[in-house]
């Protein structure tokens, strides 16, 4: 599908990015290049995403841990801190409960530690994602009871369990729910709950993903206690989930995975660093990419076909038999993984073409009872990624269709299940992904109202593949100086992207290269400047026939620096080409 080159907004309309006026952008520019030195592209880049003065460049280019928000300025905090003072006074045995992918293990993982720190025992709980489903149940709150424990603390999940909460209750069972998903209008009755995106809570950010929502629980007692400097070595953890989780790598979450990726470069943690020498990641900088695609897949592999527990045994572990048994485990949950993935994504392809409406509906929404549970939010996430619209993806479970949801720039997929919530059994997310129930039977007319909610806020133009293009430059832009602060724009994620650039008219010269995985790697020369750049293009397949000697074209590309037999050279990845 072709896509479009989009440049993106100098001057974004959602409030938070820099005025309109033409002539407040060239003061700011003036100002800014007076006291920060940089190549006017990259002082247009910063522009682009928001830093309009020199303290947000400067919080920008040094996202450090002072930069941490007060945890006290969450609503509910307070009365958690008090009541974990509590038990760390009386050694008291909590359950931590969390979500089974990247974000609840390792928000999980990262609140065992910090427990265990303080010398308290703490029962993991992480449901089955078959026979309990996601969040809070009931078998939860009887192990607790059995244990005789008094306190849940929830990670990743919590904020609608409402019924669970009132038998919590009934039991003489308290709990602290650390959220990130959106609430919804009736909230649990529990002895805290820890959401930033509740109505009445004055946090100054209100991206974190639920690790990040326990760690500044964690931050708040530590910081009673004067053990601040402990709690920081947690963020790890927290870096790993915030990289995992679809949320915004801005402001406290740049801060969050910075720290958290320094960590795991100089000192990582002995699970982690199995891991990471299980995949190949020995001697390397880890950075988003490599979690999302390497590590994370490893850790949501075990949840995805059975336990995920086990990815906290690993997490936590520091018995080297131990972690090389895990990781070893994890290892081939993954291959497993891939392969559902794999064959269950190629079936929701051809179902989907098969109904004959491809390219004119606005929405997908597919069932097959005999699909994996595991897997159907990647394969949703692929339906997303090949046909460029809303997708849900759902399978059957205790008689009844489970689903998985993602969306596209420009559509609140919670708020579109909100306004179906009449046909579901329930639901809860947040506006790039959710997960739903709902009788087979209202299947139908669920996707006919879903399709018509899709159509009344996208346009067919808006359904068309778009790449967000920062700028156009030429290749003698691309010098040293250029490659070396653009590596400071790192870490990146949603809402800090890594910068795409178009050189137009290039020609691609010597010898190409078609390597495993649809790779082709090949020289481009920019016919205005006449420099000439390495190039890799990663699943080229579709352009197998038009990229060969000689051709010009215009690319879309992101700058790389490539470290072979100890030499750092720069080399330019391909993400879309233009043949003339």
């Amino acid at each position: 599908m072709n896509k479009i080159w989009k440049l993106r907004n100098l001057f974004p309309e959602n409030g938070s990015g820099p005025n309109a006026d033409i002539d407040v952008f060239i003061n700011e520019m003036k100002n800014l290049k007076a006291r920060v030195s940089l190549p006017d592209k990259l002082a247009r880049l910063l522009y682009i995403r928001g830093m309009t003065d020199y303290h947000k460049v400067i919080k920008f280019f040094k996202p450090t841990r002072e930069k941490l928000y007060d945890p006290l300025l969450m609503k509910g905090c307070d009365i958690a801190t008090k009541r974990l003072l509590q038990c760390i006074e009386n050694k008291e045995k909590i359950m931590v409960l969390g979500d089974y992918d990247v974000d609840g293990t390792c928000g999980v993982s990262m609140f065992y530690m910090f427990l265990k720190h303080f010398q308290l025992e703490a029962a993991v709980y992480i449901p089955d994602r078959i026979t309990e489903g996601y969040g809070v149940s009931f078998d939860a709150i009887d192990r607790a009871r059995e244990q005789g424990i008094k306190l849940i603390v929830t990670i990743d999940c919590g904020i609608t369990a409402v019924d669970k909460a009132a038998y919590a209750k009934s039991q003489g069972i308290e709990m602290i729910i650390c959220d990130h998903h959106q609430p919804p209008e009736q909230l649990p009755d529990v002895l805290a709950i820890m959401d930033p995106l509740q109505i009445d809570c004055d946090y100054p950010f209100k991206y974190l993903c639920g690790a990040g929502v326990a760690f500044k629980l964690a931050q708040s007692v530590c910081k009673k206690l004067g053990e601040q400097d402990f709690v920081y070595s947690l963020l790890d953890f927290v870096a790993i989930a915030t990289s995992s989780d679809i949320v915004p790598i801005v402001d406290e979450n740049r801060v969050i995975v910075n720290e958290g990726f320094r960590l795991i470069n100089t000192t990582p943690r002995p699970s982690l660093k199995t891991l990471m020498d299980k995949i190949g990641l020995k001697g390397s900088k880890v950075n988003t990419s490599n979690i999302v695609f390497s590590l994370a897949p490893r850790i949501n592999a075990v949840g995805r076909l059975g336990d995920a527990k086990r990815a906290v045994e690993l997490l936590t572990s520091e018995t080297e038999s131990e972690l090389d048994e895990l990781a070893a485990v994890l290892d081939v949950e993954n291959f497993n993984r891939r392969e559902l993935d794999k064959t269950i994504t190629e079936n929701a392809f051809k179902l989907y073409e098969s109904l004959g409406i491809n390219g004119n509906t606005f929405s997908i929404v597919l069932h097959n009872e005999e699909w994996h549970p595991g897997v159907i939010g990647i394969v949703a996430a692929r339906l997303v990624e090949k046909y460029n619209r809303p997708s849900i993806v759902m399978t059957t479970v205790n008689g009844v269709a489970k689903g998985s949801a993602r969306s596209i720039s420009g559509f609140n997929i919670y708020e579109a299940l909100k306004k179906c919530e009449g046909m579901l059994i329930q639901f809860g997310g947040h506006c790039h992904a959710a997960g739903l129930e709902i009788n087979i039977e209202n299947i139908p007319e669920f996707r006919k109202k879903f399709n018509y909610l899709a159509s009344q806020e996208l346009t067919k133009q808006e359904l068309q593949p778009e790449i967000d293009v920062d700028m156009e430059i030429e290749f003698d832009e691309i010098n040293p100086t250029f490659t070396k602060i653009l590596s400071f724009f790192e870490p990146f994620g949603p809402g800090n992207s890594v910068p795409l650039f178009v050189t137009k008219d290039v020609q691609i010269i010597g010898e190409v290269r078609y390597a495993k995985a649809d790779t082709h790697i090949f020289k481009v020369r920019d016919t205005h400047s006449h420099k000439a750049m390495d190039a890799v293009f990663f699943y080229s397949k579709d352009f197998h026939d038009k990229i060969e000697k000689g051709v010009v074209c215009d690319i879309c590309y992101s700058v790389e620096k490539n470290l072979w037999n100890g030499k750092e050279t720069t080399k330019l990845t391909i993400k879309d080409m233009k043949f003339h």
